[in-house]
């Protein structure tokens, strides 16, 4: 799953980036592991010769946006397109040492940055509108233009009044014609408000209050000093607990931007303890056991007869895998089920 950065120049992106990929990055797209303490607990006790965590993919290669001209030129609408989630990094700390190119004020450019986001998508459907007026079959019932115009000329109007796609009453056949469009307001979203030093436990009272609006409307928002977080990520991992203590914080807030985009995609983690390679796996909410053992291996899915399923609490409790299934926590679970969150499979198979 790719997530995309964006925002204006001087925003901290790259900063960001650097920090939350904990000094990972080589070049500006990185595999990040998802920040899990049950995948920790899972690799101590079983000791295993590989660990695979979950991982995420970060992207700092979208160019800004301007501030002049066009805000999203067609190379940017073009670059987060290819995104699965945007992570919009909004400037909100003042520097005489860093250029603007306005007085510094989060809430307008967040506020900017989503009306462009709009606009784009705008321009596509009304660009496809006026193709389709051209199409021998734009009026024949049931047939794949009929369906389009039916769509975009529905959503029009709420894309006019600044409405994202992904806030919109779509049914699984809208969604799939969206998805062929790659709209950027059908992508999920994450807004870090990348702030001062001395604001980022505590963020003035205007931009505390949008975070909370926005995570009340199912947009996850928060506070982080990129700069902090960057020297943070660069300390030795044994010395980072201490120096966040004398924060007064008990993890990077970097931990925080990779959770987010991981739960904004929909993603839950479900796990393979093998002594040769225990492996953390990211999965759809609401995906079944059938879909789970495809994403291990298709021939897996194509064999597959059972699952054996532990949830982590119960592993947690017993304290291995062994001492679950001896306490009968075990279940075996047929194509259908539905994975949860922290799942421990065994997937039974014709090998």
């Amino acid at each position: 799953m790719k997530v995309a950065l964006i925002g204006y120049s001087a925003s901290g992106r790259s900063t960001l980036y650097r920090a939350a990929a904990r000094g990972l990055a080589k070049g500006d797209v990185t595999a990040v592991p998802v920040p899990d303490p049950r995948f920790d607990t899972i690799v101590a006790q079983v000791k295993p010769k590989k660990q695979t965590p979950a991982t995420v993919i970060l992207s700092d290669d979208v160019e800004p946006v301007s501030t002049t001209g066009r805000a999203f030129s067609l190379r940017l609408i073009d670059q987060a397109k290819k995104a699965d989630l945007l992570l919009h990094v909004v400037r909100a700390f003042e520097s005489p040492t860093v250029p603007y190119h306005a007085e510094v004020d989060p809430i307008r450019d967040q506020d900017t940055v989503d009306v462009e986001l709009v606009l784009s998508d705008l321009q596509i459907v009304e660009n496809r509108l006026e193709r389709l007026l051209r199409s021998t079959t734009f009026k024949t019932s049931g047939s794949p233009d009929y369906m389009e115009n039916q769509l975009f000329t529905r959503i029009r109007p709420d894309l006019e009044g600044g409405t994202p796609i992904r806030s919109m009453d779509l049914t699984e056949d809208d969604q799939t014609i969206v998805r062929n469009y790659q709209f950027l307001t059908a992508k999920p979203v994450v807004i870090a408000f990348n702030v001062s030093e001395d604001q980022a436990a505590e963020p003035v009272e205007r931009l505390k209050n949008r975070i909370e609006a926005l995570n009340q409307n199912g947009i996850p928002a928060f506070a982080v000093c990129a700069t902090m977080e960057e020297e943070i990520a660069q300390l030795d991992p044994a010395d980072q607990p201490e120096f966040l203590a004398a924060l007064g914080v008990s993890e990077p807030a970097s931990n925080r931007v990779i959770r987010a985009a991981y739960d904004a995609l929909g993603l839950i983690t479900f796990f393979t303890a093998g002594d040769n390679d225990t492996h953390a796996w990211p999965l759809r909410r609401g995906s079944s056991a059938l879909k789970a053992a495809a994403t291990i291996h298709n021939d897996i899915a194509r064999g597959f007869i059972r699952a054996e399923v532990v949830h982590y609490q119960d592993y947690a409790n017993a304290g291995s895998l062994d001492a679950a299934y001896s306490a009968g926590k075990m279940t075996l679970e047929g194509k259908e089920y539905t994975i949860q969150d922290g799942d421990l499979l065994h997937i039974r198979n014709k090998s």
